[in-house]
């Protein structure tokens, strides 16, 4: 199989991002506490209703919302008529420079993160004082009662109320990934996919979502760049095991050695990169996103191995969720597996245009269970035990 390029490289870091977050909140959704999350999208979606925004636009500006109620959750509720003081003294149309923030960094690093985060809003046609009036209004709905919300269920909000809105965006992204011809996969075919579109049409809500995501974690990549700098942090490499393949080896080096690069290398530290998608997304667009992203997004890669075995990976996933909705249902049988779990997601597959058999989904769940889905949950477990944290 021929190597893959910087930018399909990007979108499967992309990939690997939106799947741990789909795991991520499969094991919150096992408790009560995952109940935060669906008042706060209701709440939004009936702002949104009332303002008379809805379709693309309605999304755009709900990712925005989410992202400034993740930064907003972490910092004092007082931080809102500052941050509007900074657009007044500039013509709110540009990044503030670095000479303005530098005095106050440490103490107001979350508030030139809104600042920054409102100035791409703006580029995307969301009208900033509306987002910081519905992130004020959302922080002081005593129905919601944000200010008690669990630690750990903050981190990654954005991340986590995609996830629950789209449940199958791992897929879906993949599938758009290779209906586009923006990556190979030979298992695909266009002839059995259900889903297919006309090849002028507009990438989907779920793929334009995940992009904004894309581009909130360059932003949060941008300003840990400047906090290093600022701190002059040493960079701690990871042990690396004796039993590691090169080829997750490989996806730790070039992690670190873009880290590197743009630590050094980099000329503005207030930089940031716009995914825009007020107009029509098309192809060239994802494109564009995925060479940016090839340059300056940093994904720490969970789902290691060669692009064929994506399709394994994202069942292996669909097996484990149904299994813990039907326990008693077997996962696969090497006699008759008419009416398994495997032959359930292999059927769901084949609807999208892929071509995979139930056994080779089963076999990669096995290997995934008991080699990668414990690390997630360690992680997860970790999560909870955090009181107030930075993470």
């Amino acid at each position: 199989m021929p190597s893959i390029t910087p930018l399909q490289k990007a979108a499967f870091d992309g990939l690997d991002a939106l799947h741990v977050g789909q795991l991520m909140l499969h094991y919150i959704s096992r408790k009560p506490i995952s109940e935060w999350y669906s008042p706060i999208i209701d709440q939004i979606n009936k702002i949104l209703q009332k303002e008379e925004i809805t379709g693309k636009q309605a999304e755009i500006t709900k990712h925005y919302i989410l992202a400034t109620l993740e930064i907003y959750l972490f910092t004092d509720k007082t931080c809102l008529p500052d941050i509007a003081e900074y657009f007044e003294e500039g013509d709110g149309d540009e990044t503030p420079n670095d000479n303005k923030i530098n005095e106050q960094l440490t103490e107001y690093n979350m508030k030139f993160n809104l600042v920054m985060l409102l100035t791409i809003a703006h580029d995307n046609g969301v009208d900033k004082d509306f987002i910081l009036q519905v992130a004020e209004d959302l922080m002081n709905d005593k129905v919601l009662a944000l200010s008690t919300m669990p630690v750990f269920l903050l981190y990654q909000l954005t991340e986590r109320c995609y996830a629950f809105e789209y449940p199958d965006a791992p897929l879906g992204f993949y599938h758009e990934l290779v209906s586009c011809e923006i990556i190979k996969c030979k298992k695909y075919s266009r002839k059995i996919d259900k889903y297919t579109k006309e090849s002028n049409s507009e990438l989907s809500l779920l793929f334009i979502r995940a992009g904004l995501i894309f581009e909130f974690k360059m932003l949060q990549r941008s300003l840990d760049i400047m906090k290093y700098r600022k701190d002059n942090t040493t960079i701690i490499l990871p042990e690396i095991s004796s039993s590691m393949s090169n080829t997750n080896r490989k996806i730790i080096a070039n992690f670190y050695k873009r880290f590197i690069d743009a630590y050094i290398l980099e000329e503005r530290l207030d930089t940031c990169w716009v995914f825009q998608c007020k107009e029509h997304v098309s192809k060239a667009n994802a494109e564009r996103l995925f060479k940016i992203m090839s340059k300056f997004y940093f994904q720490e890669r969970i789902f290691g191995g060669t692009q064929g075995r994506w399709l394994g990976t994202l069942g292996a996933f669909d097996i484990k969720d149904y299994h813990r909705e039907k326990p008693e249902l077997a996962i696969y049988y090497e006699a008759n597996n008419s009416h398994t779990i495997s032959e359930k997601v292999k059927s769901k597959f084949s609807d999208y245009g892929f071509s995979v058999s139930a056994r080779s989904l089963y076999l990669r769940h096995k290997e995934i269970r008991k080699n990668i889905y414990p690390i997630i949950e360690k992680y997860y477990c970790h999560l909870q035990k955090i009181g107030n944290t930075n993470l």
